[in-house]
């Protein structure tokens, strides 16, 4: 009897083990590290970069009879929609195109401009993609970013990740999809281009070179590198910068932002929308090309207020460019709505765009020198 029941119970726990019935052999897929969408007259192009097994590792061998010197492989095809261009690609794959892996999306600049909220969705809608990969925007074509050499990394599509994670503001397709579906707020993307390496331009490295701002999912405006500096302050979370703070005669000290944040209170004045934006930063400093010695109080003091300034002329560039633009990348009007919400449902949701132009802002900016380094003056300065 004991046996029988010892038999009954291994025969029901091997009903709950699954087997490999739908396994994909490793051989048998093109794992997708990256991909780029760009408009096209016919619809749109869809490229992807697949590695290439055969010619990574330092090794021959294994992987097909791929040639040449590149570790990977950038195919396209241009489709009605992004599904069709992919049944296109994969009816000349001979492996599966699976994009279970892959890091980074490149919108290019006409599909930006036209709208890219349908392309996104097929990119949202199924398990395989993942939502946590990050979208970055470029100048001209999308396909042009996937085929440049990078010479730090193997694939382009890795270093436009390293770079959105050490130097832009990460954005994620999970970010996008919320900011197209939120009111209040627009989306914007980091601008990644394909630049040559330096002095001699044998190569085409990656550089982070400003923001996109959107209206809806329409591209209406650019921000450099600097001028994007003030967009990281509204951010959930803050992405330490450095900055230049230039004292003309009295000489200039490079800052390092190390904390920071901004409090938004939107504020009711005569019919108007008012917001008062107080911003705290903490900053440290790595270079001082002057004669100051930062051992006085005085000269702590009054770079705080140059710095304090500085950081207050960037988050009102900002902040008129989106008067200008009305594309609302801060989310001022979000911070309206979670301040008013009935107001926002029955008179501000519908017009936000059009309420932009009208508001009015103060900005106030605190900042704390906490870390002046190991010395307080510059030892390479000749004593007079």
């Amino acid at each position: 009897m004991k046996r029988m029941a010892l038999l009954l119970t291994i025969v029901l726990c091997m009903l709950t083990v699954s087997g490999c019935w739908d396994r994909r052999e490793v051989n048998d897929i093109a794992i997708v590290i990256a991909m780029a969408v760009d408009k096209e007259a016919e619809g749109v192009r869809l490229s992807v970069q697949v590695p290439l097994v055969s010619h990574m590792g330092g090794t021959s061998g294994g992987g097909g009879g791929t040639s040449g010197e590149k570790s990977y492989y950038v195919d396209s095809a241009v489709g009605k929609t992004m599904r069709d261009a992919h049944n296109k690609m994969q009816s000349r794959m001979s492996r599966h195109i699976y994009y279970a892996h892959h890091r980074i999306v490149v919108i290019g600049e006409s599909l930006a401009k036209d709208g890219f909220r349908e392309s996104l969705d097929i990119i949202s809608r199924f398990p395989e993609n993942r939502l946590t990969a990050y979208i970055v925007a470029t100048k001209g074509k999308a396909i042009s970013l996937l085929e440049a050499q990078p010479q730090f990394e193997r694939f382009s599509g890795e270093a436009i990740r390293e770079l959105v994670k050490a130097v832009a503001i990460p954005v994620t397709i999970k970010d996008v999809s919320q900011m197209l579906n939120t009111p209040g707020v627009d989306p914007f993307l980091p601008i990644f281009e394909a630049v040559n390496s330096q002095p001699k331009g044998k190569s085409k490295e990656i550089q982070s070179t400003g923001i996109a701002a959107f209206r809806g999912e329409r591209l209406v405006t650019t921000y450099t590198a600097e001028e994007a500096k003030g967009l990281r302050w509204f951010q959930r979370t803050f992405d330490p910068f450095s900055v230049i703070l230039d004292l003309g005669k009295k000489g200039r000290f490079s800052l390092y932002l190390q904390k920071g944040k901004a409090d938004i209170k939107p504020v009711l004045k005569n019919g108007k929308i008012h917001f008062d934006i107080r911003v705290y930063t903490t900053a440290g400093i790595v270079e001082n090309m002057s004669d100051l010695d930062l051992e006085e109080r005085k000269i702590n003091t009054m770079l705080e207020n140059h710095l304090a300034k500085e950081v207050t002329k960037g988050i009102v560039t900002i902040l008129e460019r989106t008067k200008k633009t009305k594309a609302d990348t801060i989310g001022l009007g979000i911070v309206l709505a979670r301040n008013y919400p009935d107001l926002w449902k029955s008179k501000y949701r519908e017009v936000w765009h059009d309420e932009l132009p009208r508001i009015t802002y103060s900005v106030k900016t605190q900042v704390q020198i906490s870390n002046v380094g190991q010395t307080t003056t510059n030892i390479t300065k000749e004593d007079p």
